[in-house]
């Protein structure tokens, strides 16, 4: 069994194309899309650059949010006057015009406090994969950063720089096994 190896490939800016061609290679060679981090001062999506969308369970979050937030809204509004029945010159009890207003409104502090909650644990949640930085992907470049088996390493360092990475080399990360 060989050792992953971890590389870092630097492309210019402007060949954003050829990074999304040398990660396609890459899968070609074998290299898993979970061995493959794209490190970039830019905010590319998924779709340029060929990966698979990203997941992120923030929307569940949200809407299990939502619903909490509307169950209290209707246990209030609806649980309270029949707890504490008062009424009023003859009116009824329950009304469900003046119902919308408030379910509304716990249903999106509902919403609101989820989505906050979730984005949260989103950004302390462990990312699994190679990690590793350079200081030239801040001045614009596109960096991948992959692993990849070491008998590999040759093939993986010609295949990019045919493509027009302007550095492939390993990083200088230790790997715990």
């Amino acid at each position: 069994m060989t050792l992953p190896v971890i590389h870092l490939a630097l492309f210019p800016e402007d060949q954003i194309d050829s990074a999304a061609e040398a990660i396609s290679r890459l899968h070609k060679l074998g290299v898993e899309d979970k061995d493959i981090s794209v490190i970039s001062g830019i905010p590319y999506s998924d779709k340029i650059l060929g990966r698979p969308m990203s997941w992120s369970r923030v929307p569940v979050i949200a809407i299990s949010g939502a619903i909490v937030g509307c169950l209290i809204a209707i246990l209030l509004y609806y649980g309270t006057p029949l707890l504490y029945p008062i009424t009023v010159g003859g009116m009824p009890l329950l009304t469900n015009p003046t119902s919308f207003v408030v379910i509304f409104e716990l249903t999106m502090l509902g919403l609101l406090i989820s989505t906050f909650i979730g984005v949260f644990v989103e950004a302390i949640t462990p990312s699994f994969g190679p990690k590793g930085y350079s200081s030239e992907i801040t001045d614009g470049k596109i960096g991948l950063l992959f692993s990849s088996p070491s008998d590999l390493e040759e093939r993986v360092h010609t295949l990019l720089s045919d493509l027009g990475a302007e550095v492939v080399h390993r990083s200088e990360e230790k790997l715990w096994i």
